[in-house]
C-alpha cells in the first residue's frame, strides 16, 4: 500500500533515493578504491589525503589517476615533494617527463603557483604536499580546481584537525602490506575503513644454479623518491 502511494507522488522521497552515485569520476587504477568511492576519484576538485607522515605510499596511491589525466593534459605539477622525485619511477608509471613540472619546497609563492596552474586550463592533475593549510588557502585551491576541470591531490599531516573545504578527504595510514584507508568526507554514503594492498618496492630472486643467500638480488618497482 505504502509503495503504491509513494509511486503516485513523485515529490515524496525515501531515504534510498537521496543518494545517486557520482557518474563523473576518474578511475583510480585500484579496484578497491573504485568500488568504495563509486567509480573512483572526483573528476575535479581537491582530494585531501591525511597522513601520519609523508612517504608512506601516498604517491603510489595517486599515480594511476595522475597518468590517466596526463593523456589529455599539457602538464602535470608536483609541488613541494618531501624528497627528490625519481624520474625512472615516473617513467615506469607512464608519465611523460616532458610534461612534468616540479616546484621546489623552498618557493614562498608555491600556493600561488599551484593556483595559477589549476586556472591555466593546461593542467588536468596536480599534486601538493603541505603540512598545514588555512581554510582560505584550501578554498581557493578547491575553487580553482573545480572550476577548471582539474584534480588536485593534496597530502597533509593528520595532526591538522581542522576540516578543509575539499571534495574528498581520506585518512591514510601504513599497514603490513599497503595502506589502511578511512573515508572521512565524500559525496555519498559513509564507507567503512578498508585496506589497499601495494606491491613491495623490492622483491628478491635467486640464481637458478646457486641457492646461497649471497646470490639473491633486488628487482621490481623503482622507488619514487631518491
Amino acid at each position: 500500500m505504502l509503495d503504491n502511494i509513494l509511486a503516485l507522488h513523485s515529490g515524496i522521497w525515501t531515504a534510498n533515493r537521496l543518494y545517486q552515485p557520482n557518474t563523473h569520476c576518474r578511475p583510480s587504477g585500484h579496484a578497491i578504491i573504485d568500488e568504495k568511492l563509486d567509480g573512483g576519484w572526483p573528476e575535479s576538485g581537491v582530494v585531501e589525503l591525511q597522513l601520519p607522515c609523508f612517504g608512506i605510499g601516498e604517491l603510489r596511491l595517486a599515480l594511476p589517476a595522475i597518468a590517466r589525466g596526463m593523456k589529455d593534459s599539457e602538464l602535470i605539477l608536483f609541488a613541494t615533494p618531501p624528497g627528490e622525485l625519481n624520474p625512472l619511477a615516473l617513467c615506469q608509471a607512464d608519465l611523460d617527463l616532458d610534461k612534468v613540472i616540479i616546484l621546489d619546497a623552498s618557493l614562498p609563492s608555491t600556493l600561488w603557483c599551484v593556483e595559477q596552474a589549476l586556472k591555466s586550463g593546461c593542467c588536468r592533475t596536480a599534486v601538493l604536499w603541505g603540512k598545514s593549510l588555512s581554510v582560505t588557502q584550501a578554498r581557493r585551491l578547491q575553487l580553482a580546481a573545480a572550476e577548471n576541470d582539474c584534480l588536485l591531490f593534496m597530502f597533509t599531516h593528520q595532526k591538522s584537525t581542522q576540516g578543509l573545504p575539499v571534495s574528498c578527504r581520506l585518512s591514510v595510514t601504513p599497514s603490513a602490506d599497503g595502506l589502511t584507508i578511512n573515508v572521512v568526507k565524500r559525496r555519498g554514503l559513509p564507507v567503512p575503513p578498508f585496506s589497499l594492498s601495494l606491491p613491495a618496492i623490492y622483491s628478491t630472486y635467486s640464481h637458478h644454479h646457486h641457492r646461497h643467500d649471497s646470490d639473491t638480488a633486488c628487482i621490481n618497482v623503482v622507488p619514487l623518491f631518491r
